[in-house]
Order: structure tokens, then C-alpha cells, then sequence
């Protein structure tokens, strides 16, 4: 193989030689460098760049962890609570002004919480409900709501269940 390759070079002329040499030693490196090293420096350039910015964000992060360690401690009193019985969910109901349009309250499974209200105000009942949640350990599940007789009344069923 290399003799014939030396008989194929013998037969050309210096230019020509001259023209193979330099694409062998400078062409082919070149060709090289632009196939495999620029590539390869182009994606540690874009590695750099994502590691600065993870960098900046756990900074940011740090910081906002601090800010949140400075806020006041929750209520103990908001989220995570047991669920209030019957007995607490009419006192909240008597103390926001609707046990009188109360129609039932009941218990079916045992842990969820059936409400019917007949003539409610509304403006009173969306405050009281969505308190139930921070203050009574239930979550609303269920809401049918259906104009009542006059303005801002409404005729309310509301389903409750424990928190998790």
C-alpha cells in the first residue's frame, strides 16, 4: 500500500505535492479542530453559563428562605386542625348570625358534614364558609346554591369533609 502511494506521488509534479502536503498538515487539522474542538468548547461555554445561573438561582432561593424565616409563625390554630364536631360547626353558625335559616345539619357517613340552608344571606354565608376551612378543619366539597325569595338570599347546600 505505501509503495503504491509513493508511485502515485512520484508521479506528480512539486506544485502538486506541494498542494497534497499542505492539506495533510494544515487543512485536515483545521477541518479537525472546526469538527470535534469547537463543538466541544461551544458546549463547555454553555455548561459554564448553566452553572452560573443554578448558582444564581440557589442564591435567590437562599435568600428567600431567609425573608420566609423572618415571617411570623403560622396561627396554630389554621390548617391541620381536627375537624370541629356538630356541636362547634352550629356554635360557629349561631356566633355568625345563621342558625336561624338553617334547615338541617347532619353527619350521613360519619365524617363528612350535609348542610341545608332555606333563606340565607349571602353576604353572611361566604364569609362564615370560607373560614370553615381555617378554622373548622373541613374543606367544601359541595355547593348548590339557587336564588332565594328576595335579594341576597339564597336557598344553600353545602357538603363538608375532614381535612386530610
Amino acid at each position: 500500500m505505501t509503495a503504491r502511494l509513493l508511485h502515485l506521488l512520484a508521479g506528480l509534479s512539486g506544485r502538486e505535492r506541494l498542494l497534497i502536503a499542505l492539506m495533510v498538515f494544515v487543512a485536515l487539522p483545521l477541518g479537525l479542530a472546526q469538527g470535534v474542538a469547537v463543538p466541544l468548547l461551544a458546549r463547555q461555554d454553555a455548561a459554564r453559563a448553566a452553572l452560573a445561573e443554578a448558582g444564581a438561582l440557589q442564591d435567590w432561593l437562599r435568600h428567600r428562605q431567609s425573608e420566609l424565616a423572618m415571617l411570623p409563625a403560622p396561627d396554630s390554630d389554621l390548617g391541620g386542625t381536627a375537624p370541629a364536631g356538630l356541636r362547634a360547626l352550629e356554635d360557629a353558625l349561631i356566633a355568625a348570625g345563621l342558625r336561624g335559616s338553617l334547615v338541617t345539619l347532619t353527619n350521613p357517613s360519619g365524617a363528612s358534614v350535609s348542610l341545608r340552608f332555606a333563606g340565607v344571606g349571602f353576604t353572611g354565608l361566604m364569609p362564615w364558609l370560607d373560614g370553615v376551612e381555617s378554622r373548622m378543619g373541613y374543606r367544601v366539597t359541595g355547593l348548590r346554591l339557587a336564588r332565594g325569595a328576595a335579594p341576597d338570599l339564597v336557598d344553600a347546600e353545602i357538603q363538608l369533609e375532614p381535612l386530610p
